[in-house]
């Protein structure tokens, strides 16, 4: 697990710490999700990024990938399509929190149980088959690209 896994997610919930019900509720006035909707997206995400590491231990998907550039992620003019939209349930700071902590906490649970990760090949629907190690990569560079978008939202929105 790279640094850059842990540095994101100590800026994303240090950004998320003092906000307020309006700032992590409200929409801009051009729609999109709001605050608390890009945390549960991300929440949901490292899940179901842990899930295809999961099935590829379970599948012993054992073999060898090439790493990938997944800087693109973080390019928002580059538009995807997130696999379920988030609900519009309000949340407060302490909720989407959590929701993060309980998504790290799942990871950390399976690394903890699953050792040498490095060995699985895992298929991702965008970039092929990657070492099942690189998602912690692809995880942090899908919160910096959630970051600047829930730091774009708080600009709009004052």
């Amino acid at each position: 697990m790279d640094q850059s896994f842990i540095q994101t997610r100590e800026k994303l919930i240090s950004l998320l710490r003092d906000l307020n019900d309006y700032e992590l509720n409200t929409a801009t006035v051009l729609g999109g999700w709001t605050v608390a909707q890009v945390v549960e997206h991300l929440a949901v995400a490292e899940v179901n990024f842990i899930g295809l590491v999961e099935n590829a231990v379970q599948q012993k998907q054992i073999g060898h990938a090439e790493e990938k550039d997944f800087s693109i992620v973080r390019d928002r003019s580059v538009k995807m399509k997130a696999q379920q939209e988030p609900s519009t349930v309000h949340r407060n700071a302490e909720d989407c929190i959590k929701m993060l902590q309980n998504s790290r906490n799942a990871t950390e649970a399976f690394l903890n149980e699953n050792e040498y990760i490095e060995r699985y090949v895992v298929f991702h629907p965008r970039f092929g088959d990657i070492p099942a190690n690189s998602i912690f990569t692809l995880i942090a560079e899908h919160e910096r690209r959630h970051i600047e978008q829930i730091e774009e939202v708080l600009e709009a929105i004052k």
